[in-house]
């Protein structure tokens, strides 16, 4: 009788199972009342035993349908937070990407400005001042002494703003590429931050879209500002390894380092935005960016990028 009821519970659920086993206790009785000797306690027993077997059976499968249904409907929520976040994430890498763009073009304008205007008026301005100095040669010592440190202060005005120019936007790295780049690069932040700065590339080097290119050049450019500033350091190694799976940029300090956090994430907590801001670079373009560190032992950063499927075919 048992079975009957716990098909019935089963398939068609607590309710019919509780049907069936009324309708097995119906059955049972009947037979148990109208035999010459009458029910006896076994009978007794086998009855009560079934009605709680029963019961128990009813109840577990409804729990365990009730619980079924509870993983169902919390999966079907899991499953719906993850696609929002999902699209939360792209929405992010989208407009972080928009945000970069808009970002580089202003800078792309700004240093064009400063080339084509300001720097040209300081030219021209230095131009003048030497002008007046050679028509008016017989200028008293004072009058001459003072022209000559204007001359020579609006030289020292025209060669920060030509830095500050190439700072912003390098012409070399949109007429060359990134290679030249960062060759061009090197030398500046050397004689800027008085570092021994050497450059290795390891490989047949090769190009790479534009927006990967300008992410891979301020990543060089960051890291190497930060060591400038805060490392501490006299000896940095940048190093290009091309391989045919991927491309990997080392940046290599003897400096004083750092405690680094378990993910690069955590580091804008305690201030190091550079160093963020280069990771999510890095992600916009598919690279993958690890810092590691040693206090009193230097610092490592470096940026992997796998090679695309399709990219230019020529070298450099």
């Amino acid at each position: 009788m048992l079975l009957p009821v716990t098909y019935a519970a089963l398939v068609f659920g607590m309710r019919f199972g509780l049907l069936a086993l009324l309708i097995a206790v119906g059955i049972i009785m009947p037979n148990l009342f109208l035999s010459q000797s009458g029910p006896t306690q076994d009978d007794i027993i086998e009855i009560i035993g079934i009605v709680i077997i029963g019961l128990v059976v009813n109840l577990w499968l409804e729990s365990y349908e009730t619980d079924k249904k509870h993983r169902q409907v919390a999966y079907l929520r899991l499953e719906n937070a993850q696609r929002e976040l999902q699209r939360m994430q792209q929405n992010l890498r989208f407009y972080l990407k928009q945000i970069t763009i808009a970002q580089e073009e202003e800078r792309r304008r700004i240093a064009q400005e400063l080339h084509d205007e300001t720097a040209q008026d300081l030219i021209a301005l230095s131009r003048k001042v030497d002008g007046f100095m050679t028509i008016h040669p017989a200028l008293p010592s004072t009058d001459e002494a003072y022209l000559e440190d204007m001359h020579q202060h609006i030289n020292r005005t025209l060669s920060g703003v030509r830095r500050f120019s190439q700072d912003l936007r390098p012409s070399v790295l949109d007429d060359l590429g990134l290679i030249p780049a960062i060759d061009w690069l090197i030398p500046e932040l050397a004689k800027h931050y008085k570092l021994k700065i050497e450059l290795k590339i390891n490989g047949e080097p090769r190009r790479f879209p534009p927006e990967a290119e300008l992410v891979l050049f301020r990543v060089v450019q960051e890291s190497l500002r930060n060591v400038g500033k805060h490392a501490m350091a006299t000896h940095v190694w940048v190093t290009v390894d091309f391989t045919p799976e991927t491309t990997i940029f080392t940046i290599k300090d003897n400096g004083r380092g750092f405690h680094p956090p378990d993910r690069i994430g955590d580091l804008a907590v305690s201030g190091k935005l550079g160093l963020t801001g280069m990771q999510e670079r890095a992600q916009l373009i598919g690279a993958r960016l690890s810092i590691k560190s040693i206090p009193g032992q230097g610092t490592t950063v470096s940026v992997e990028l796998p090679t695309p499927t399709e990219h230019p075919e020529h070298t450099y």
